[in-house]
């Protein structure tokens, strides 16, 4: 079964690879539910995939994903469900968000039509418009500055993740990231996938100490590792860590997604 999982998926990568995604840009909204609504909130998600995987064959925007904030004893998280869209550049992002209220009511009848029933439909853009779910919203502009995807790894529903949030405290910090962490973690294929983002924007209601946002996928049958660092492996170790503050993490797992 597992053998076959990774066929699949490694089928389904070669589109992922077919782009470059060091540095597209993303909105990432984090987002905190209403008590009580989780399963229906599942459901609402899936009714907007279809509109985002329109999106995507219509080249209005790469990707999108929804991923489930996995809360634990030691670290609940701080919000319930982590939205991405993507998009392969700034215009391409500027475009979609400009788009009007009757634009978007349009775009979900045109991408339901002949799929779903009518009542249904009526239903979840009533429900969008009255911003049923959200209970707090904040959002987080991204520019890539670098990623990397493993052989035969691409997006499936219950993959897990973890999204940190990231202070730089020196200048040499985007360096240490994309020529000393990123390279070792891809090396002992310690993970899957891998990304580095800087803030760029960000709603009024967000964290503002964060200035980076790193996405990581680890490998749970990465091979097992000794490390015997040379003094300048040490000290550049050393360096890179105090080149960075970590603020936090959400370990999530991804629930629908377009692409």
């Amino acid at each position: 079964m597992k053998k076959l999982f990774f066929a699949i998926i490694f089928i389904l990568s070669l589109g992922l690879q077919a782009q470059d995604w060091s540095s597209v840009y993303r909105q990432v909204e984090e987002v905190t539910l209403n008590e009580g609504l989780d399963n229906e909130y599942v459901d609402f998600e899936e009714f907007w995939k279809t509109i985002k995987e329109k999106h995507v064959k219509e080249g209005k925007q790469i990707a999108w994903f929804v991923w489930k904030v996995l809360p634990t004893e030691e670290n609940k998280g701080w919000a319930n469900y982590l939205i991405y869209n993507i998009f392969a550049n700034e215009e391409q992002m500027n475009a979609m968000s400009s788009k009007a209220t009757e634009w978007w009511e349009n775009e979900i009848k045109v991408a339901h039509k002949g799929k779903t029933k009518r009542s249904i439909v009526k239903k979840y853009t009533q429900q969008t418009m009255d911003n049923k779910y959200r209970k707090k919203s904040v959002t987080y502009t991204l520019k890539g500055l670098g990623a990397f995807l493993a052989d035969g790894a691409a997006p499936a529903p219950g993959i897990k993740a973890t999204y940190i949030g990231v202070e730089q405290l020196n200048e040499d910090y985007v360096d240490f990231e994309n020529k000393l962490f990123a390279p070792y973690h891809k090396e002992t294929k310690s993970r899957l996938y891998w990304e580095l983002n800087e803030i760029i924007d960000r709603t009024d209601n967000a964290y503002k100490p964060v200035t980076h946002i790193i996405t990581e996928i680890v490998n749970p049958d990465a091979p097992e590792v000794k490390w015997n660092p040379t003094f300048a492996e040490e000290m550049a170790v050393k360096y890179g860590i105090a080149s960075r503050k970590f603020h936090g993490s959400m370990n999530m797992e991804l629930v629908h997604f377009a692409w």
